[in-house]
């Protein structure tokens, strides 16, 4: 399985708590988190995900993946995860 990084973790305020499997956009692709979320970074399943790489954009909610399911995902709310929201995460509107 290829395992993608993600520059982004609980201190950036993703839950710490989601578990493996919690839905994520790469290239715009479905894929999940693998294993659980460090600090500062996420881990995900790039099987599939061709030409997935080194700058490629990753979604962890938005218009193609409601910031609710990811909410469910984790055992919260959706208000909760965009409260949570860091300041160096970079946030597209």
């Amino acid at each position: 399985m290829r395992i993608g990084i993600v520059a982004g973790g609980y201190a950036d305020g993703y839950p710490r708590h989601a578990p493996a499997d919690t839905p994520v956009l790469v290239n715009g692709r479905r894929t999940r988190l693998v294993g659980r979320v460090s600090m500062d970074m996420l881990h995900v399943d790039l099987s599939g995900i061709e030409g997935a790489g080194v700058g490629s954009p990753v979604t962890l909610w938005g218009k193609e993946l409601p910031v609710d399911e990811v909410a469910q995902s984790a055992g919260t709310v959706s208000y909760e995860l965009l409260c949570a929201l860091a300041p160096r995460m970079r946030v597209v509107t």
